[in-house]
């Protein structure tokens, strides 16, 4: 068994990479994908702020320690004390309580992720609802049989911190994946009430109708730790504005262990007389945990607010490297600990937290890469709204009257299957538009057809700052490529452009993935030879139809270009 507990980790580390690397496409390895991509389309900074409650379970180690504890520290009091064993009547109760949550977290191009993240309780039971761990003494000559509570738990507080950075690799458009590495630090500050119950038996010889126990007072415990975690985080996007993250991290924390308190123990004999003592006791010692932590959760972003859901599940085994109790009043029962607390020494705890939480949040946005760049002192001069420039001109060599009847004849094809239909908005002699496409024919003075152009508008076919193709523009794609297979002596070029607003060179590079994208759609998905797609290339805002620098829907596009090579 407890080779296979130690055998967990690796486990879950492995099923974890088989899942990010499973059935990735081999074109990601000579076509890597742009690793920053930026927030909102255009920012590459992302600071976000989130606060949250949540509702958990779970069972603190001192539920589970101290049947086993207790039972060992009293068979070695019981060889000077004449008491019998005391036995544990089951494991302690687990308990329930609302945690609250903070984030503060900065990311860069949803690559590298810094994270600050606290989780603290603060959680009160009252004594009918409160955990606790009861113990069955089975007397004997001298002491009678009873059942009494040993430990119960009367306050929990915790605060547990992660500091955290992580990098993720982009694998797909919708999916990242990489380490995680943490500083940690946890602690758990508990109020407990140490109990005993005894009544002696008629045959013993001093005070026979003694009863002891405990009534009141409270002792504290406390364990300050610290850390490191590390392990491995998903992030997957199936649908705009929506994400799933995973997370998983094997934690490994120790630290110092102490507490004291009083309590008041009440003796009452046969004739109903009842005197009290104060009991002072204190106790240290040295901690450590070894755990895994896995947090699932669903995240919804609107503009700069966000909302999640999770769900976190830690478990973790503690044991002690050293233990001690010292108290100033020995008790008429076999009670927690020893001297030099052999008992919490002996064997290892296990806890655990599953943790049900909401939180909002919201993002400031910085580094706007969409922004115009200007020079400083440099003056921009008002100039006349030059001519829009002719779409696409490609080389009229070799256009011939039968090279011009073939493209008439693709162009009539693809027409009347948008016909077919229903899609057709408005249609001529030499061009048509549906919901999203432009397609025309490229006529030379001869009245020569020389070229197709189908023009995809860049809202419809694209996300905004990215290269994945929507649905829409895959059906485009589609139809073409079914046109370029049932026309074996088509060619085609594939031009990205793009408007003013943002930087050159970033505007060039979106525009050129984007036209690999159509490329790679039409080889991957029609089967098209990549050496019928002559041309694959980004303009950024050198073509421009609307002459303007302001944002312009018309000059974000894509053009597919249809040619007739015998």
């Amino acid at each position: 068994m407890k080779r296979f507990v130690a055998f967990r980790p690796f486990c879950a580390f492995s099923a974890l990479w088989l899942f990010v690397g499973a059935g990735l496409p081999s074109s990601l390895l000579a076509d890597p994908l742009q690793q920053d991509t930026p927030f909102q389309g255009r920012f590459m900074h992302r600071i976000l702020f989130s606060v949250g409650s949540g509702y958990a379970t779970g069972k603190q180690n001192v539920m589970t320690e101290s049947g086993q504890a207790w039972m060992i520290n009293s068979v070695l009091n019981s060889a000077n004390s004449a008491q019998p064993v005391v036995l544990p009547a089951g494991e302690g109760q687990g308990s329930r309580y609302f945690p609250d949550r903070t984030i503060l977290g900065y990311s860069y191009g949803d690559r590298f992720d810094v994270n600050y993240r606290r989780s603290t309780v603060d959680q009160k039971f009252d004594r009918s609802g409160s955990p606790a761990v009861l113990f069955l003494y089975p007397g004997n000559a001298t002491y009678a049989t009873s059942l009494f509570e040993g430990v119960r738990l009367m306050r929990f507080r915790h605060d547990s911190r992660f500091y955290e950075f992580g990098y993720f690799h982009r694998w797909t458009d919708k999916l990242r994946a990489g380490p995680v590495v943490a500083y940690h630090t946890y602690i758990e500050d508990l109020l407990i009430s140490y109990g005993s119950y005894t009544l002696r038996s008629s045959a013993a010889a001093t005070d026979p109708g003694l009863l002891t126990w405990a009534q009141g007072g409270d002792a504290r415990l406390k364990y300050d730790m610290k850390g490191t975690a590390f392990g491995a985080g998903l992030k997957w996007d199936p649908l705009n504005s929506f994400r799933l993250t995973y997370h998983l991290y094997l934690i490994n924390r120790s630290g110092n262990v102490s507490g004291g308190g009083y309590q008041l123990i009440q003796d009452r004999n046969q004739s109903g007389i009842e005197s009290s003592r104060i009991e002072g006791l204190y106790q240290m010692g040295s901690a450590s945990d070894k755990g895994m932590m896995h947090r699932i959760e669903a995240e919804y972003n609107y503009c700069r607010w966000s909302i999640a859901m999770g769900l976190e599940r830690e478990s973790w085994k503690r044991s002690y490297s050293s233990f001690n109790f010292l108290s100033n009043q020995s008790r008429d029962v076999s009670s927690k600990g020893n001297l030099i607390g052999l008992g919490e020494m002996s064997a290892s705890s296990e806890g655990y937290r599953t943790e049900l939480y909401l939180r909002v949040g919201v993002s400031a946005y910085f580094g706007d890469v969409a922004a115009p760049v200007i020079k400083k002192q440099e003056v921009v001069e008002e100039k006349a709204p030059e001519p829009a420039k002719k779409e696409e001109v490609a080389p009229e060599n070799g256009v011939t009257d039968e090279s011009s009847k073939y493209l008439n004849n693709v162009f009539d094809s693809i027409q009347k299957d948008y016909n077919e239909q229903g899609e057709v908005l408005e249609q001529t002699e030499k061009s048509f538009r549906a919901l999203g496409i432009e397609v025309k024919k490229e006529v030379n003075e001869k009245g020569q057809t020389v070229n197709l152009q189908a023009t995809i508008d860049g809202d419809i076919s694209f996300k905004t700052g990215s290269a994945e193709l929507t649905p829409k523009a895959l059906e485009v794609v589609d139809k073409f490529g079914d046109a370029m297979n049932a026309n074996p002596n088509t060619v085609s070029r594939v031009h990205g452009h793009t408007d003013t607003p943002g930087s050159k060179e970033g505007n060039r590079r979106l525009s050129q993935r984007r036209a690999e994208s159509v490329r790679t759609a039409l080889i991957q998905r029609k089967g098209i030879a990549a050496s019928r797609i002559l041309e694959v290339k980004g303009f950024a805002d050198d073509r421009k139809i609307v002459q303007t620098n302001a944002s312009e829907p018309r000059n974000r596009r894509t053009v597919i270009i249809i040619e007739y090579r015998k």
